[in-house]
């Protein structure tokens, strides 16, 4: 016995019946839900996270500078991480504090990874900072040398100073022991 039908129109029937239990719609339509957009939620780059821990340590009192300095030099020894490199770094170049130190400060960026996959504002705050604080070191060198030449040129200037004063001294005693 075949499945198949032996006319054309009983198969033709059978096609069109199916297709027509296919296409009925109900009459009342599910309702549609609407759900409320789910929050973008952006994650801050690597370069505003450190922003945002400058401008953090920027308002410190110099206590607990000190203390986050010391932290943040246990940091880097125990992670080794870029992230505690560039803090470490931001922290040694604030102005008018005890651990300064510009030097310092520049090896932390020159010892930054090569290999390290830096977004492109990270490699351009690097760059700034480094060449920032390789100008400032030449400045800093400029004006010791220019202080000790000063330095120097006080000296010879008193140096000169006595010898006037000891010239108008020879005058005057000259000018006195002539008078009768």
């Amino acid at each position: 016995m075949s499945i198949i039908p032996k006319k054309p129109w009983v198969l033709l029937t059978i096609i069109l019946a199916t297709l027509n239990a296919c296409s009925a719609i109900p009459t009342n339509p599910p309702p549609i839900v609407m759900l409320p957009p789910q929050p973008l939620v952006i994650t801050p780059s690597q370069l505003e996270v450190l922003m945002q821990y400058y401008e953090s340590i920027r308002k410190m009192s110099a206590p607990e500078l000190v203390k986050e300095h010391d932290k943040a030099k246990q940091n880097l020894i125990l992670t080794r991480s870029d992230t505690a490199r560039a803090e470490l770094a931001l922290l040694l170049v604030l102005p008018n504090t005890s651990f300064r130190d510009t030097g310092a400060a520049l090896n932390l960026l020159n010892e930054w990874s090569k290999e390290a996959k830096l977004s492109a504002s990270m490699r351009s705050l690097k760059h700034l900072l480094s060449t920032l604080l390789a100008e400032q070191q030449r400045i800093n060198s400029n004006v010791n040398e220019l202080s000790q030449k000063l330095k120097e040129e006080q000296k010879h200037s008193e140096i000169l100073k006595n010898q006037i004063d000891d010239i108008k001294n020879m005058e005057k005693n000259l000018i006195l022991r002539d008078k009768p």
